[in-house]
């Protein structure tokens, strides 16, 4: 009896089917392909601002136009030129970026004890050069860069589904 109230729950479940809508990250000879669907948050940089990354949540896709729907903005999806996938969470970046600034405050210090006519141990080399390379590393390793030039395109697509019912006659 339980298995049979499971099975009609499962079925019922799957009379209403819905549709979303998404942003496909395609690489040439690869069928792997990144997808970025409504409600999530895309980093991106745009054609007119190649220096900052931004961070906003896809609110609607329209796929007539090819125009991407965020809080703050409304972009054609032709001006996204990189896109960044995150695949840590936020302390891998707050870790990778305290030890890059924990090396450059070290490299700081090290060249003062230096004028001050301290000598340069490779201890003292091994600590900022570790700490660096380690948050670069960290860096590089959970934070994928894509972009988009000829190897690399994104396209939206819209993944409804509609039911077909029957012609009356």
């Amino acid at each position: 009896m339980i298995k049979l109230i499971t099975i009609l729950l499962f079925l019922i479940g799957t009379l209403h089917a819905f549709g979303q809508k998404a942003i496909l990250l395609e690489r040439q000879g690869s069928l792997r392909t990144d997808k970025f669907f409504v409600g999530e948050t895309l980093v991106f940089k745009l054609k007119n601002d190649r220096k900052h990354w931004l961070e906003e949540v896809i609110l609607d896709l329209d796929l007539e136009e090819g125009y991407v729907l965020f809080e703050h903005r409304t972009i054609p999806l032709k001006d996204i030129i990189a896109i960044q996938i995150r695949d840590a969470g936020k302390g891998t970046r707050a870790i990778s970026t305290l030890l890059t600034t924990f090396s450059y405050s070290w490299g700081f210090w090290t060249l003062v004890s230096l004028a001050f006519g301290d000598s340069l141990t490779p201890v003292g080399v091994g600590i900022g050069l570790g700490s660096f390379l380690v948050g670069k590393l960290l860096r590089v390793t959970f934070f994928k860069t894509h972009r988009l030039k000829k190897r690399k395109r994104l396209r939206m697509v819209d993944l409804t589904f509609y039911e077909i019912l029957p012609a009356r006659t």
